[in-house]
């Protein structure tokens, strides 16, 4: 795969942003501008190390003022477990999981939702709390976040079976949590999302369909065939460089691009008779997102394959217009739907077996 650099789309005038509070957050600093520093090929493992270093502490710098709210603290408590390897890679070390606890309620089963968090490269989930305890406050769910093996030091699938062998501790653990092992949603955004498509494909191929699936932004195609492939931002936010760069760093360069890659890995490898049975998808992606025309395809063979699936394309935004800068009006708006979406999904089973 190779873009063709003399044609970017190249999206940095703030004028692109909906007028208002998201062209004032338009060119804000995000974490891909660090991605070149940990993902480019041919880097040795300490110049790796020394990026991820300088990742994780931006990450570090952006959530150090970030307060959680008393009630939301008081909401839930925290509690961090370790998971077997997964059963298709039998030397895989055990699995860190974050869980967040609500506390309260009558007593019944809970809703569980799987929180796939982004990057890849590093990180950890507690940089993602806010967003754990506020999806077990409003909606009474235990949140398991797995603490996944970073790119480029492991490739796929070996994340992929992290966040199975995360899934099935849910699974066999369903009582000692208190949770529905019918009612476990896969939720995550950007590589996190494409992540929690993969993992339905994996769990297709075990007889098992989740509750549904809440992504955002997923990269779901890696041979950039749409115009939106490639939009650029001069490395200040997620543009056709930058996720050229990942999709190397993730599979290795000499599978970027290759058919042979099952949907597990990437998504938008699958056919609409793959997607027969496939779990309910709630999808959000943005206008100015180097993702959005193949989140747009993928969610187009959903509808061909009769599979519940709500598609939003938020215009006047980019990759990273909700996850950076102060909060405002819009964002506010976009986490409130994903809520919803979520709770649709945990209250109302729309799988459709008889589509299949």
């Amino acid at each position: 795969m190779a873009y063709d650099y003399m044609r970017v789309d190249d999206r940095r005038d703030p004028r692109w942003g909906l007028p208002g509070d998201v062209r004032d957050n338009w060119n804000n600093p995000s974490l891909p501008s660090l991605f070149a520093d940990v993902m480019t090929p041919g880097l040795t493992e300490e110049e790796v190390e020394m990026g991820r270093a300088m990742f994780e502490g931006a990450f570090e710098s952006m959530t150090a003022g970030m307060e959680m709210p008393p009630e939301l603290e008081a909401a839930g408590e925290w509690a961090e477990y370790w998971a077997p390897g997964c059963v298709e890679e039998p030397d895989a070390p055990e699995l860190r999981l974050l869980v967040r606890l609500p506390k309260g309620g009558d007593g019944s089963k809970r809703p569980c939702i799987m929180y796939f968090y982004a990057t890849g490269i590093g990180g950890k989930p507690e940089y993602f709390g806010m967003d754990m305890a506020q999806y077990s406050a409003d909606l009474g769910a235990v949140v398991i976040a797995p603490q996944y093996r970073p790119h480029p030091n492991t490739k796929q699938p070996g994340q992929l079976n992290d966040l199975h062998a995360a899934y099935q501790w849910a699974v066999d653990h369903a009582d000692e949590l208190n949770i529905d092992p019918d009612c476990i949603v896969l939720s995550g955004y950007s590589i996190g999302g494409m992540m929690a498509l993969g993992l339905a494909f994996r769990l297709q191929r075990y007889g098992i369909t989740p509750r549904g699936l809440s992504v955002i932004a997923p990269p779901t195609d890696d041979t950039a065939s749409g115009p939106s492939s490639r939009i650029s931002y001069a490395s200040e936010n997620l543009g056709c460089e930058e996720r050229e760069i990942t999709w190397h760093s993730f599979f290795g360069s000499a599978n970027v691009a290759m058919p042979a890659l099952s949907p597990e890995i990437v998504p938008g490898h699958c056919t609409v008779a793959d997607l027969k049975g496939f779990p309910p998808v709630y999808m959000h992606t943005f206008e100015s997102d180097p993702n959005r025309d193949e989140d747009v395809e993928f969610c187009n063979k959903l509808y061909e394959a009769k599979v519940f699936c709500g598609l939003k394309v938020w215009p006047g935004t980019n990759h990273v217009t909700m996850y950076t800068g102060p909060m405002f009006p819009l964002k506010e708006r976009f986490f409130g739907e994903i809520i919803e979406d979520l709770r649709t999904l945990i209250t109302k089973d729309c799988r459709r077996p008889w589509a299949v």
